[in-house]
């Protein structure tokens, strides 16, 4: 269950039915194809996100797996996110940005508590932060993921959270998610990292693909 696949509809190098062809090879039963939001340059805008779904939704009936209809936005400045009018099955909220430790901080909050998303995606991955996490800040982020139904990502292309983040989360009963990131066909459903870490630290944690799977009945 990969729920973080970028496509050419922003910044990924596959289309809709190569990926879930791959997916299905691989033996996945839920993805979540997430294109960035239009913070992106090569981002979703309403007509691509409108033929995107169509592609989805015959992807699906051609595959016979699951594909969420998502998207990944950028976390702006005071907390904000933007995306087109369209309604997402699934949406990531993510730090593109190298930011003062203090600014890292402040939006994860906000953007948890201002706004309604599924995921808090790759949060500190070493390409977009230089900072030494904080970890009674980092309490507060994961407090406030369970607080709020937010999964925490374990993002296996950027190989985040760190371990000092996820050791904080264990025993703490709270969603996370598997994300390969893919933008290659290639890396679609490569989720070692993100398996592994659920099993040493997220024991008592609820892994939102499971419990969107049973949700769909």
């Amino acid at each position: 269950m990969d729920l973080h696949i970028h496509s050419i509809y922003s910044d990924g190098s596959a289309g809709i039915n190569e990926i879930a062809r791959k997916a299905r090879e691989r033996g996945l039963r839920l993805i979540a194809i997430v294109d960035h939001s239009s913070d992106h340059p090569k981002g979703l805008n309403e007509k691509k996100a409108i033929r995107r779904k169509i592609e989805i939704e015959n992807a699906q009936e051609r595959f016979g797996i699951r594909i969420l209809d998502g998207v990944e936005c950028g976390i702006l400045e005071d907390g904000k996110i933007v995306m087109p009018e369209h309604h997402f099955e699934l949406v990531i909220a993510s730090l593109h940005a190298y930011l003062p430790v203090n600014e890292v901080y402040r939006r994860l909050k906000k953007c948890m508590v201002e706004n309604s998303i599924d995921i808090l995606g790759h949060v500190h991955a070493g390409m977009f932060s230089h900072n030494s996490p904080i970890p009674e800040y980092d309490l507060e982020i994961i407090d406030l993921a369970k607080e709020n139904g937010v999964a925490v990502e374990l993002n296996s292309y950027h190989m985040s959270p760190p371990e000092d983040f996820l050791k904080l989360c264990r025993g703490k009963d709270i969603l996370y998610s598997f994300g390969s990131d893919a933008h290659h066909l290639s890396m679609v459903g490569k989720l070692d990292f993100s398996i592994r870490m659920a099993k040493i630290y997220f024991g008592n944690g609820k892994n939102l693909a499971h419990e969107i799977h049973n949700s769909d009945g």
